[in-house]
């Protein structure tokens, strides 16, 4: 059995990112610590160009193997919804959508950022996720920005609202 969790953990780390998107006037930095040998926590970065980005983090309800499964369900759904990269409510109504017919009774919450340092705008929006944490270096000041739709797998569907919010330089976000 421990061989084949290895194994599992193996496949699980393999499915996430191996490199950050290099964005201008950006700074991306990914920490994966899973509670047990593998687990259902899933992220994956939506490059566009040098200016724009995706992100997108995802928890499985439960853990372990079964969890595990399901998070790569979503490494496979998340590159079938990848042209909406740029709107947040679609990309999660669109996931939402492929996922739910699969999830057999599990849940699933996730949180997307879509960010243009061009522009410096940010798109959030999220699916039963904990809300995004928002650092404003000018007054130095933490928010909370929720913008909560229904966890995939939830029997009944619903929209996704979205928060724009105007960024600084120096000012972070935390998924």
């Amino acid at each position: 059995i421990e061989n084949e969790l290895a194994i599992a953990r193996q496949l699980q780390f393999s499915i996430l990112p191996t490199t950050t998107p290099q964005l201008r006037n950006l700074r991306i930095a990914a920490v994966y610590e899973p509670m047990t040998e593998v687990a259902g926590d899933f992220y994956e970065y939506l490059p566009i160009d040098d200016h724009r980005t995706g992100f997108l983090v995802a928890d499985v309800s439960g853990h372990g193997v079964p969890a595990a499964l399901i998070a790569s369900m979503i490494k496979v759904a998340v590159q079938s919804v990848a042209a909406c990269a740029n709107d947040p409510a679609e990309l999660l109504r669109r996931l939402g959508g492929i996922l739910s017919a699969q999830l057999q009774g599990q849940f699933v919450s996730a949180a997307y950022l879509w960010i243009d340092s061009q522009t410096r705008t940010a798109r959030y929006s999220a699916a039963g996720h904990p809300p995004l944490l928002w650092w404003r270096s000018a007054d130095r000041a933490l928010s909370r920005i929720e913008s909560n739709g229904m966890l995939f797998g939830a029997p009944f569907g619903g929209d996704y609202p979205v928060r724009e919010i105007p960024f600084s330089p120096d000012d972070r976000f935390l998924l």
